[in-house]
């Protein structure tokens, strides 16, 4: 709850501990995989050849190609 993002940029993320929190940093190795949800679109695009869209249901509707070379 008390580890937070504190700055991200394409290649790079760095952790925190919130504010006024008495809580440590974990020890995170080299290759520990840590889920952080992306706040910026283009650093997730780049790494998928197309885009599913899904209907209100959830299904997939329609299937957008990425446009490339950028």
């Amino acid at each position: 709850g008390d580890l937070v993002v504190r700055s991200v940029n394409q290649e790079h993320g760095i952790l925190a501990i919130r504010e006024g929190s008495d809580c440590a940093l974990p020890e995170l190795g080299v290759g520990t995989l840590v889920r952080i949800l992306p706040n910026h679109a283009c650093a997730m695009a780049d790494h998928f050849e197309c885009y599913h869209v899904l209907d209100e249901s959830g299904r997939v509707s329609a299937n957008w190609p990425r446009f490339s070379g950028w």
